[in-house]
């Protein structure tokens, strides 16, 4: 818990959803909500024999192509095989995630949700549907839960009327932060169409928290095992960081904050002289559509983060880089990949100062969220 390096936030945990979450969705949506069907006789050196069956599609899709692996619907054999209860997996109770929050010294965490870093449904309708109930059961289940847990509204991007009005609300509501994929579908975010969200969150104080997911149907389509899929699941996140700095989103709303989540750290440094030796060739060329301001200067200039994890290789460059008061990091509870040794790691690593360990863990998570 809170020691020499301060509070210990975990700034990018999950939730594995329960059934609980759509009890609110929109009248004309209600006969369209998610069922959790069972596949009988499943056999294979994996355990997902539950599903979520949305619009006649089934997620996750463990085999095939553009597969996807997560422990929603928790009935699932895969998630009774976690070493998180199914209590603590889904927040019913809430008290049993805080249960384990304190076994692993973790004094407040931030979450966000599993299901929906697949693309839900074609029908942007119907998917605003399912993102409003999700936000307005997480509301509710956090409200008596404050000082220990924070949450991150889902918001429908590919929508844009939608996406503000929800913004609007979930800030009523207490969202520290607004989810986003790293493209909206198959468009990149830094498209004229997206202005009016952007808008508004800078308008609302509201920091964007692009996390990690399979949000690029024409190329999450071509992956055809789990092992391609979640590695190449942080690709979008390279191109929702060209949006932000290279599109041109933070020249035109330069107050927004962006914090890009569970993609790890040690590809800025391969990503940002990239973006710089072309921003320069294009800049001498005036080629149109080169953003005014170098890519790089947002790094400094304090409204780009990241989260790492522990082992990062690069961590201490990136911190040049990026500047040492924009790292965070998380465990990512209750996903099967939980990194929640990356706090220990933070904490014993003997190339990064004392005072950067805490800023990790305490101070720039307080203020990319705004606690």
């Amino acid at each position: 818990m809170a020691g020499k390096t301060g509070m210990i936030i975990d700034a990018d945990s999950h939730i594995e959803e329960p059934d609980e979450v759509w009890n609110f969705i929109d009248e004309p949506y209600r006969y369209r909500r998610p069922v959790a069907v069972k596949r009988p006789n499943l056999t294979g050196p994996f355990a997902q024999d539950m599903f979520w069956l949305i619009d006649g599609q089934a997620y996750p899709r463990p085999l095939g192509y553009g597969p996807s692996l997560y422990g929603t619907p928790v009935s699932s054999t895969f998630a009774k095989s976690k070493k998180f209860s199914i209590e603590s997996q889904t927040l019913v109770p809430a008290s049993a995630r805080i249960a384990d929050m304190d076994r692993l010294g973790i004094d407040l965490q931030v979450l966000f949700p599993t299901l929906f870093l697949d693309l839900m449904s074609p029908d942007v309708g119907l998917e605003a549907a399912l993102m409003r109930s999700y936000n307005t059961w997480l509301a509710q289940t956090c409200a008596p839960h404050t000082k220990r847990l924070k949450w991150v509204a889902i918001i429908p991007v590919r929508s844009p009327p939608a996406a503000v009005e929800e913004l609007r609300r979930v800030k009523a509501l207490g969202a520290v932060a607004m989810l986003v994929l790293g493209t909206a579908g198959d468009s990149f975010l830094h498209e004229p169409a997206f202005d009016a969200v952007w808008a508004e969150a800078e308008r609302l104080n509201m920091p964007i928290a692009m996390h990690v997911g399979w949000s690029m149907q024409s190329l999450h389509s071509k992956m055809n095992t789990i092992f391609c899929s979640t590695t190449f699941v942080a690709v979008p996140m390279m191109f929702g960081l060209f949006s932000m700095v290279g599109g041109g989103v933070l020249d035109r709303f330069p107050r927004l904050r962006v914090g890009f989540f569970e993609a790890g750290a040690d590809w800025l440094p391969y990503m940002a002289p990239r973006m710089e030796r072309y921003w320069q060739v294009y800049t001498a060329k005036q080629w149109p559509g080169t953003p005014r301001r170098n890519p790089v200067d947002w790094f400094s200039g304090g409204n780009i983060y990241f989260s790492c994890e522990g082992d990062e290789r690069f961590l201490p460059q990136v911190a040049e880089l990026l500047g040492e008061d924009h790292l965070m990091t998380s465990a990512d509870l209750p996903h099967e990949e939980a990194l929640e040794d990356s706090i220990r790691e933070i904490r014993e690593r003997g190339d990064i100062s004392e005072t950067l360990k805490r800023k990790i863990l305490d101070d720039n998570p307080s203020r990319f969220f705004g606690f």
